[in-house]
């Protein structure tokens, strides 16, 4: 039996917007070359378990973020792998710049409590 202080782990959220699956597979491509499946492990060890993202869109995205030349495939080792771009660290460095602002926000958002004017509203 489980101790009722033991915290259960949270089961992995699936990560299905294109432009989050996208900065997530620039960012593990930003380490250096890896196969569909390494950026799978790699995004599920780094995120701790919390990312979860399935082999049929990663596999889709690779494939266009390759025709959008923000990685390209090696042709190493018989089979693909990928490695970031110049133009892909670019964009990475850019969309990092804005999830970074879009966080601050939003945790400035979640940790404002109610307002007088929500109160009065009876809020």
């Amino acid at each position: 039996m489980q101790s009722p202080w033991t915290r259960r782990r949270a089961p992995a959220a699936k990560v299905r917007d294109r432009k989050d699956v996208d900065l997530l597979l620039l960012a593990v491509a930003r380490e250096g070359v890896a196969s569909g499946r390494e950026f799978i492990d790699l995004v599920r060890e780094r995120s701790g378990g919390a990312f979860e993202l399935s082999e049929r869109s990663v596999y889709h995205e690779l494939h266009r973020l390759r025709n959008e030349r923000l990685i390209r495939d090696t042709g190493r080792g018989g089979s693909e792998r990928f490695v970031l771009t110049s133009l892909g660290e670019r964009v990475l460095a850019t969309r990092v710049r804005g999830w970074k602002a879009f966080s601050r926000g939003l945790d400035r958002v979640l940790a404002s409590g109610p307002t007088s004017q929500d109160e009065s509203r009876g809020r």
